[in-house]
């Protein structure tokens, strides 16, 4: 996953041929096709539908395509993978995980259906306090590329208001971070609800880039541009991390391993976090236009 951009992930309900049409247009990095929570259970079988005739016109754009299938609780999840595997989705989206033996039973049922030599990818969905307590062992799960916050169920499990703050669910939030980043693997934010509120959900952007995340999940297409511009480094830091490595190795041809820039001590660490900011910016630089 490093290599994939997912400063916004657009859910887009299975349903909606309409929005399923719209979505590559729509400027987000990934989307999460929805099998799940936005379909009601008689549209079933007409989302597996709509998202399998979809998904390969989408084939070769500058996003990332997954979908979201029923949770393995339910008796849903393996007519939902039957359905859309022969579209060729990027990675499929598993919700309410609690145990890695949930992304297992999935893994062994798509090795079955799978060409020789393909793995599809497993994005995992934290969503409950159990979740959160096991994320870094659902995080290893050798299918597993990416975690995914679902704040929404998690603040209801929790009992806990929602605030746009999010107090209350920092220190899930942070605890998700940790596994994931000790997976080495990706994790994105979960969505922010009030659609009128443009600055609460900028906020919430910055917070989540505090805290780490890769990304944010998002509900609506105006969503998009906040994630995107919140989760890409400023003119100035590209600037700043240009001038930092530039300088680190003009200190390694002098045979010195640290060198001071701007009254700032630099080391190797610091040479690392700069050239993630150089390949983030390279990598959204580089993405084709929809």
């Amino acid at each position: 996953m490093a290599s994939t951009l997912l400063r916004s992930v657009l859910y887009v309900p299975g349903s909606n041929p309409k929005a399923l049409a719209k979505a590559p247009g729509l400027g987000a990095d990934a989307l999460i096709l929805d099998l799940e929570d936005s379909v009601a259970p008689e549209a079933k079988a007409a989302a597996r539908d709509n998202i399998r005739t979809t998904l390969p016109g989408m084939a070769g754009q500058s996003l990332h395509r997954t979908v979201r299938i029923n949770g393995v609780e339910t008796s849903l999840w393996q007519a939902d993978l039957d359905g859309v595997l022969p579209g060729n989705p990027e990675a499929i989206t598993l919700p309410k995980v609690e145990h890695p033996n949930q992304v297992e039973t999935v893994a062994t049922y798509l090795a079955a259906r799978e060409p020789e030599g393909k793995s599809l990818p497993i994005w995992a969905m934290i969503e409950s306090p159990l979740g959160v307590l096991n994320a870094f062992a659902i995080a290893t799960h050798p299918r597993v590329s990416c975690l995914v916050l679902g704040t929404s169920d998690l603040g209801k499990d929790l009992g806990v208001e929602a605030t746009p703050e999010r107090e209350a669910l920092h220190t899930a939030l942070q605890m998700t971070v940790l596994a994931a980043r000790a997976a080495k693997v990706a994790v994105v934010d979960g969505v922010f609800l009030d659609l009128k509120d443009a600055a609460g959900l900028a906020a919430q952007c910055a917070q989540g880039v505090r805290f780490g995340f890769d990304g944010k999940t998002v509900i609506h297409p105006t969503q998009v541009t906040a994630a995107n511009a919140a989760f890409l480094p400023s003119p100035e830091a590209v600037t700043r991390a240009r001038a930092l490595v530039a300088s680190w190795q003009a200190a390694r041809e002098r045979g010195e391993e640290i060198c001071v820039v701007d009254g700032r001590l630099v080391e190797r660490l610091h040479v690392v976090q700069a050239e993630r900011i150089l390949d983030l910016a390279r990598r959204a630089a580089e993405k084709k236009p929809a």
